[in-house]
């Protein structure tokens, strides 16, 4: 995950999934002990948070795509994220 959002220190990455965890948006799986993995998984009410998140997503890539992409044109969600199945699709919201 840190490596995909260049920029971010792990102790910045940490503070936010230990924040996201003590509001009960996700919790911690033990994958491996030796070396640690831990896979990260939404709860019940990180899930009920992704049309929220989707409609605050949408609203931005259309109105405010100056500042979001470089090139400043507008996307739709379905530019940004094409369907395919088990995807974000049944959360995007008509606008």
């Amino acid at each position: 995950m840190r490596h995909s959002l260049p920029g971010l220190t792990s102790r910045v990455l940490i503070m936010w999934l230990r924040e996201l965890g003590e509001g009960g948006f996700i919790r911690a799986g033990i994958v491996r002990e030796c070396p640690r993995v831990v896979e990260w998984e939404l709860t019940e009410k990180g899930n009920d948070t992704i049309p929220i998140l989707m409609s605050f997503l949408a609203i931005d890539t259309k109105w405010y795509a100056d500042e979001v992409f470089e090139d400043s044109r507008a996307r739709t969600l379905d530019e940004i994220y094409p369907s395919s199945p088990g995807c974000l699709e049944d959360h995007t919201p008509a606008l």
